[in-house]
């Protein structure tokens, strides 16, 4: 789990934490602090740092971008059933929670 992965460069961001810190609140719906909780993390801080850390890890936008290309160059009719797929599993997860 990258959450596990990430874990030695939390730690070192969270040493680095200290109560006077400033930090604010931010307004998310429940699903979503639950989606949070739900990674395991010590903390939501935590979760959420580890989460920023994976999305801005080294070649994350190459894979996104090779992902991009590959879908380009399907034909149409390729695109359309792979987004009737993408619905279909999203329809599957509507309600879990």
């Amino acid at each position: 789990m990258w959450l596990r992965a990430a874990r030695g460069a939390i730690q070192t961001l969270m040493g680095r934490y200290s109560a006077d810190m400033a930090s604010t609140t931010i307004k998310v719906s429940t699903d979503t602090r639950d989606r949070i909780r739900s990674y395991g993390g010590e903390t939501y801080e935590e979760t959420i740092v580890a989460a920023l850390d994976a999305f801005d890890a080294p070649g994350f936008w190459a894979q996104a971008q090779r992902a991009a290309d590959w879908r380009q160059s399907l034909s149409a009719t390729q695109r359309a059933t792979l987004k009737a797929r993408e619905a279909e599993i999203d329809r599957a997860f509507d309600g879990l929670g």
